[in-house]
């Protein structure tokens, strides 16, 4: 059996699970076919290995609890974000930081720009400012300027989480 074969028997419950797994998201079928997409995508000895080892399953369920929950995956970017931007009822949750960033006027990232010039890094500074100010997540920037994506995020959450409480100390957003 090879992977088109298995994905064709196994769509509609595979589609079922990352359904549930996204509550059953306005995008979560978009979201499934991009996953689809990204494991047909991988090379013939890594869909082999899932294959042989059972782990197809597991590997897509994984990838969209992943994607549907971190703030910095593409589909947060590609759907939930332009969901909250756009609909006037948003059944997810907003955190602290989300508010911070929607609500940011041009003083607030004018601080933040003039607080990035006081790191002694150009790399600090060209992580965090790709960020935040040109609102790139952590997987673009991977791709963009060829550095792990882990690394980016122990870079620049340290930094993003000084700015934010010190946007939060001098704006009062609790």
């Amino acid at each position: 059996m090879n992977m088109n074969d298995y994905l064709t028997q196994n769509y509609n419950r595979l589609k079922q699970k990352v359904r549930a797994i996204t509550r059953n998201h306005q995008n979560s079928d978009d979201l499934f076919v991009d996953l689809v997409t990204n494991l047909l995508e991988k090379p013939s000895e890594y869909q082999k290995d899932l294959l042989d080892k059972g782990k197809i399953e597991h590997w897509i369920m994984s990838s969209a609890k992943l994607q549907f929950n971190s703030k910095t995956s593409p589909f947060y970017y590609r759907y939930k974000k332009f969901s909250r931007e756009t609909s006037p009822i948003y059944e997810d949750y907003i955190t602290t930081d989300d508010e911070i960033v929607e609500n940011m006027g041009k003083e607030v990232l004018d601080f933040i720009s003039k607080e990035l010039e006081l790191y002694s890094t150009v790399y600090e500074r060209t992580l965090v400012t790709e960020h935040l100010v040109h609102n790139k997540s952590f997987s673009e920037i991977a791709r963009e300027y060829k550095i792990n994506r882990k690394y980016i995020s122990e870079t620049v959450t340290p930094v993003k989480n000084r700015l934010f409480d010190k946007v939060k100390e001098l704006w009062k957003h609790y």
